[in-house]
């Protein structure tokens, strides 16, 4: 049996989080909404329209949705999403980095799953450059690498490991994908274990010693530290600690002479036992990110709490027997929490499906009149799929203790009711809901209209994707009747997800 790896942080991976999201049931539940017409071709012209109205709008929006729009549409139509993903991967050379990270992140993380050789190739026109010190602990080249490494590697199996071993030299034109690398190897090594372990020592040892090499005879930064630490953290699973001890020193050595004014990372270390521990620096967040691979080395760490007696706690809380969560390392004003408000509204609007009492009462505390109605209406938006009862209650007394004072709080509380009568399939009074929604909806975008200020308002979006789904025919006029914007577009597409998730809004904690 395969001994066990160390615990590998989990690094800032949005690509990796998308594609989890890709490999959802794309198929609706067949209901009577979509029809005659099959969900995916009903979901595809959605998101076709939606495009098309996209290719309009300034470089910025049409990056934001195209991203979304190519994860949807390369689970229906291979050849559109491969399509749209060369199409964003090109556009995103129009806007700034950390944007054009993100955008091609994306178009990457889709071609990967459908043309892996063309992401290969794509691979190298991606900007190699050091990224901002401040922006990720792994500059986006190196993601998309190790996602790119991993597919091929489970296609073609390990004799892709001198391919991707030479495709690495792309780190003579900046970083070197140690992390990808050592994934990789790890994961051809798989079907040795337990059968042949001699063998797999020998295929992690053969990716491993002019991986050190390398590390130790090259010119490498903080970023460099970080990926060759997450190699040695996914080999150590395999490889004998004596084999890797040496570049585990040599790796602490250099993170300890990281420019803390240039690179400014924090992390923090939660125990099995309720405890936590937080850093303020790049180096101890490093140090906190590896701790459970250095306590495996004593003399190591008794010469870290010697030099660094701020250590001292975090080693102790990485342990194995004691680490349960790393959060980080990210940048500090990324670890910070909300204002007090903005937080205890999103603490009211994520309680109101699992707790919804707890939701109200959160609610109810804040100071803003407005915010507090708008909150109450959120609140029971979630709830409705679980407690339409209470649902239409909380509204009935919010709407008393505070009227609506304009259209857009009207529309509000159209959309709060709507999402109750579709919970109690009370058609009847959902389609005439959906009717006063949409006129008012109507009378609000032609107000903006005219003002030059097209933009989204609260309850806009669920009273599309309830309407999509329980009156397509009506919500479908109203899409189609919108002007042409960034709202025309957003509407096309939110309808697409909501056809996409296959299942009836609102949720109810079970759906979730």
């Amino acid at each position: 049996m395969r001994p066990p790896l160390c615990a590998i942080l989990a690094s800032f991976m949005l690509a990796t989080t998308l594609s989890q999201a890709q490999e959802r049931n794309p198929q609706s539940s067949g209901s009577a909404a979509l029809s005659s017409s099959s969900a995916g071709t009903t979901i595809v012209s959605l998101l076709q329209q939606s495009h098309d109205l996209g290719q309009r709008l300034p470089v910025s929006m049409r990056l934001y949705m195209l991203r979304r729009q190519v994860l949807m549409v390369s689970k229906f139509r291979a050849d559109l999403g491969s399509e749209w993903a060369n199409e964003l991967f090109t556009l995103s050379f129009q806007t700034k980095e950390g944007y054009r990270a993100v955008a091609q992140v994306t178009a990457m993380s889709v071609l990967i799953r459908l043309d892996p050789d063309r992401a290969l190739e794509l691979l190298h026109s991606i900007s190699m450059k050091e990224p901002e010190a401040n922006w990720s602990t792994t500059p986006p080249k190196l993601q998309i690498a190790q996602q790119v490494f991993q597919v091929l590697v489970e296609r073609d199996g390990e004799r892709v490991l001198p391919v991707l071993e030479q495709e690495a030299e792309m780190g003579k034109e900046g970083h070197y994908p140690y992390s990808a690398l050592g994934f990789a190897a790890s994961r051809a090594s798989d079907k040795y274990w337990g059968n042949n372990n001699q063998r797999a020592v020998q295929q992690l040892q053969s990716v491993f010693e002019p991986a050190f090499a390398r590390y130790r005879q090259n010119t490498r930064g903080y970023f460099d530290d970080f990926q060759f630490g997450e190699m040695l953290q996914v080999l150590s699973g395999g490889l004998p600690f004596d084999s890797i001890q040496p570049a585990l020193r040599l790796l602490v050595k250099n993170l300890l002479a990281t420019d803390t004014r240039k690179y400014q990372f924090v992390a923090e270390v939660h125990t099995t036992d309720d405890k936590s521990a937080k850093t303020d620096n790049v180096i101890d967040a490093t140090v906190l990110v590896f701790g459970m691979l250095i306590n495996r080395d004593p003399e190591l760490v008794r010469e870290l709490e010697s030099n660094r007696p701020e250590l001292q706690t975090i080693l102790e809380y990485t342990k194995e027997t004691r680490q349960s969560l790393i959060v980080g390392p990210g940048r500090p004003e990324d670890m910070q929490s909300e204002d007090p408000v903005t937080e205890a509204r999103m603490d009211a609007i994520g309680l109101s499906r699992r707790n919804p009492e707890a939701a109200i009462a959160k609610a109810k505390g804040l100071p803003d009149d407005d915010k507090r109605t708008s909150t109450m209406l959120e609140v029971s938006r979630g709830m409705a799929g679980d407690h339409p009862e209470r649902a239409a209650k909380l509204i009935v007394e919010t709407q008393s203790k505070n009227a609506p004072t304009d259209d857009e709080m009207q529309f509000n509380l159209i959309s709060a009711q709507a999402s109750v009568a579709a919970a109690q399939n009370n058609k009847d009074q959902l389609h005439e809901l959906l009717q006063r929604g949409f006129t008012s909806a109507n009378r609000i975008l032609l107000e903006q209209q005219r003002s030059g200020d097209i933009h989204f308002f609260p309850g806009l979006g669920l009273m599309i994707q309830i309407g999509i789904q329980n009156d397509p025919d009506l919500t479908t006029t109203f899409m189609e009747s919108l002007p042409t914007s960034y709202v025309k577009a957003e509407a096309f597409l939110i309808a697409a997800s909501a056809l996409n998730m296959g299942r009836r809004l609102p949720l109810s904690s079970r759906q979730q």
